[in-house]
């Protein structure tokens, strides 16, 4: 199987800040420790593509909804990336709520790190994902 690497480039913008309150579940974060192997920061990252694209091409890893304190939480996929800057690259993942009001030129991202932080990123800054498909 050839594996090929495909960069998807777009630019810092905020969010409603929920990807924290999502992050912060721990059900979530199990599993997501358990797939990408390592635990996400508490929020994310969500960059604006020039271009719209479907995820689903993408062959990404589907956790299934469950139920956490009497509450149904949705599923979400996940798309294992390299994040880079001009002098960094940080693993993460393109995560992929099943259900989300993002339109579909909107990524979002976490990490074992705070990418705005340890990247210096602010919005409006470009960014290179990198995916092997």
């Amino acid at each position: 199987m050839v594996m090929i690497k495909m960069k998807l480039f777009g630019r810092v913008v905020s969010g409603k800040g929920e990807g924290k309150y999502y992050m912060s579940l721990p059900p979530y974060k199990e599993k997501f420790k358990n797939i990408l192997e390592f635990e996400p920061y508490e929020g994310t990252l969500n960059i604006k593509l020039g271009y719209g694209i479907n995820l689903n091409d993408l062959n990404p890893i589907e956790i299934d909804d469950f139920y956490y304190e009497n509450n149904k939480y949705y599923g979400v996929k996940l798309i294992p990336v390299i994040i880079c800057t001009k002098n960094y690259g940080v693993k993460g993942a393109i995560v992929y709520p099943k259900k989300t009001e993002h339109p579909n030129n909107v990524i979002e991202i976490i990490a074992p790190i705070r990418l705005r932080k340890y990247l210096f990123l602010r919005n409006n800054d470009i960014l290179t994902v990198i995916i092997d498909v």
